[in-house]
C-alpha cells in the first residue's frame, strides 16, 4: 500500500515529548502513516490507528521505542528503509503488523 495512501507525513521533533508533521523528508526525524493491516481490514482511515516509525539519529528515549530506522530516497514515493540495523516494522502489541517500507510502500 503506497504511503500516500496511508495518509503519512514526515515528522519533527519538538523536545522529549512532542512533533511537529512536516512535508519534506529534509530535516526530518520520522515518519507516521496509517496502519496498513488496519486501513486494509477497517476499509479505509476510520478506526485505523497510527505507526511512527522513528529515523536512527533519533535518541533511544523517545517514544515509541525501541525501533529506529535508515531512511532513504528523497521523499514519500521512494522512501525505503535501510540497513545495518531494523529494515522491518514490527508492531508489539494492537494489531501486530510486521512489514517493510520500501520504495515509497508499507507492505
Amino acid at each position: 500500500m503506497r504511503l500516500r495512501e496511508l495518509e503519512a507525513e514526515f515528522l519533527k521533533i519538538k523536545d522529549s515529548r512532542t512533533y511537529s508533521r512536516q512535508d519534506s523528508i529534509d530535516g526530518a526525524d520520522g515518519i507516521m502513516f496509517l496502519c496498513p493491516l488496519c486501513f486494509a481490514e477497517n476499509k479505509g482511515p476510520v478506526g485505523t490507528h497510527r505507526v511512527i516509525c522513528w529515523f536512527s539519529h533519533v535518541d533511544a528515549a523517545m517514544d515509541p521505542k525501541p525501533g529506529r530506522w535508515n531512511p532513504s530516497g528523497s521523499g514519500l514515493d521512494d522512501l525505503t528503509f535501510v540497513g545495518p540495523g531494523a529494515a522491518s516494522v514490527k508492531l508489539i502489541g494492537g494489531c501486530n503488523w510486521h512489514g517493510f517500507v520500501k520504495d515509497g510502500e508499507a507492505a
